[in-house]
């Protein structure tokens, strides 16, 4: 008798773990593999982001993702069972199975024991003029994790711009999610900036600049101030992410026509017009300007939501709000700019445009039909060359453009 197995017995057992391993890859779908409160996913030192064409996101046999839930006194928890850590690493085992601290879990059953806690840090970088740049993320294991930047004014309270990455996968995202709240964190001081977006507060300050019940003339339960995203929460796939698009240092008021109009229209074309080029692209989101109203003597006058103990106003509306696109790896860029009113007479908008409208050339430039404006409220938008638009706009950082993003 031998204990030499038959070739043909080898060759089974060798295609047979073949087939095994080819296909223990783990692969998880947004819209049935999360939990809830959603963790912090850290992969390959950068936070875990959809890998697949179909909105899936795919490992690779024992591979792991960092999952973290940072914030006082949070754990991760898996299943019914509460772990004393705040983060743990997780191996693919198969399909939407994983190991996490010795136990194995289908990866829907790992969440934390209340929201991760996400923070706007202040760093040594300064923008327009002296203000600061702020990184908004998570603190993952003492390092922080920063998913967009953001330039503040605490004096004026304005945030100028913000700085995020927009991949082709951003098309995709969790379904079914809470709408968080908006959080101050410590960049607003004494100002509830909940209480200034309140629809009270907003007739208070037009009021008090306009004229006794002025804001009656704007304000009604289509048309008030919202709180517009710059980096908008859509552009995000998984929950921890999406929150910490609300923060009021990504915000500033927009008027809500123009939000819900123009500036949806501009969020959604170009998450679709990435995931067609199929390259990552810089954006910057921007607000420009103060916008004006007449006041009850038909003087213009500039329009804050709020005024400090001195009296000294603050909480600007701008008058624009902007999207620079640049694509790093062909040296392109545009901008895409709506004008943040729907009051505004057609000589008053031409006198806004502050550059050639090259998307008003769709029919030379049939790439810019990606982009239909929702303009039919009274709100108007238009397009720039980038070399147009920094002369009016000079306080971004310096980008090397040599040609034009469609």
């Amino acid at each position: 008798m031998t204990d030499v197995l038959p070739k043909w017995v080898l060759g089974a057992f060798f295609i047979i773990n073949f087939i095994f391993y080819a296909r223990s890859d783990c692969v998880l779908s947004l819209t049935k593999d999360f939990g809830s409160p959603g963790p912090v996913f850290i992969r390959n030192g950068g936070f875990m982001e959809v890998n697949t064409d179909q909105g899936n996101i795919r490992f690779g046999r024992s591979e792991t993702v960092l999952v973290s839930c940072p914030g006082p006194k949070r754990k991760i928890i898996l299943g019914n069972y509460t772990t004393s850590y705040d983060t743990l690493e997780a191996h693919c085992i198969l399909n939407n199975t994983f190991r996490v601290d010795r136990r194995i879990v289908s990866f829907k059953d790992i969440h934390c024991s209340s929201h991760p806690w996400f923070v706007a840090e202040e760093s040594s970088e300064t923008c327009h003029g002296r203000n600061k740049v702020y990184q908004v993320g998570y603190k993952v294991k003492n390092k922080m994790h920063t998913l967009y930047e953001a330039c503040f004014d605490k004096d004026l309270i304005a945030t100028y711009y913000v700085k995020h990455r927009l991949t082709p996968m951003s098309i995709f995202r969790q379904n079914g999610l809470k709408r968080p709240q908006f959080t101050e964190g410590n960049l607003f001081g004494k100002i509830r900036m909940n209480e200034v977006y309140k629809i009270g507060g907003q007739k208070k300050a037009l009021d008090a600049i306009l004229g006794e019940n002025m804001s009656e003339n704007y304000l009604n339960k289509k048309q008030f101030l919202s709180r517009g995203h710059l980096a908008a929460n859509a552009d995000y796939a998984t929950s921890a992410l999406i929150r910490t698009t609300f923060h009021y240092v990504n915000t500033g008021p927009q008027w809500m026509r123009g939000n819900a109009g123009d500036w949806a229209a501009l969020e959604d074309g170009l998450r679709r017009r990435v995931n067609v080029i199929g390259t990552d692209v810089t954006v910057f989101t921007g607000t420009h300007g103060v916008m004006t109203l007449p006041d009850k003597n038909g003087r213009m006058q500039e329009i804050y939501l709020h005024a400090d103990a001195n009296n000294n106003l603050d909480v600007p509306v701008p008058m624009y709000f902007y999207k620079l696109v640049y694509d790093p790896k062909t040296k392109s860029a545009a901008v895409f700019i709506s004008i943040n009113s729907s009051f505004y007479n057609a000589t008053t908008i031409d006198k806004l445009q502050f550059c050639d409208n090259i998307c008003d050339e769709v029919d030379s430039n049939p790439e810019y039909s990606w982009l239909k404006w929702r303009s039919n409220d009274g709100t108007f938008s238009f397009c720039c060359d980038y070399e147009q638009f920094v002369d009016e706009v000079d306080y971004l950082p310096k980008l090397d453009v040599k040609g034009r993003f469609y």
